[in-house]
């Protein structure tokens, strides 16, 4: 249990890590997207899959949907937990099961058309 709590601590304090290069950028564009820019929403998804990318070396996969995928895993499902909980004020319940929903047909789209 305490294993399952430190690799997740690490897991998310990289991807706080490797946020910190974006900071000022996802500043800046969380109050566009706070007003209703979707290119600014847009912009910091593309962030959180960069970030992933970074961390995992994952290809159009973000935190949240990777999280869902390996959710069986006791890391990835507390990091889920912790998420979820986080977004919810923002985007209501299940954000990551939502998120991984939508990224599997748009990477299954993507990839039947490259």
């Amino acid at each position: 249990m305490m294993i399952t709590i430190l690799k997740t601590l690490t897991t998310l304090l990289g991807y706080v890590l490797c946020g910190l290069l974006f900071i000022a950028p996802f500043i800046v564009l969380s109050l566009f997207a706070l007003c209703g820019s979707n290119w600014a929403f847009n912009s910091l998804y593309s962030i959180d899959i960069t970030i992933c990318s970074i961390c995992h070396g994952t290809r159009l996969e973000s935190i949240s949907a990777r999280s869902y995928r390996l959710r069986d895993d006791p890391r990835y499902y507390t990091q889920m937990l912790i998420i979820d909980w986080l977004a919810k004020p923002f985007d209501g319940d299940n954000h990551c099961k939502r998120a991984h929903k939508w990224e599997s047909k748009v990477i299954t789209t993507f990839n039947s058309n490259a």
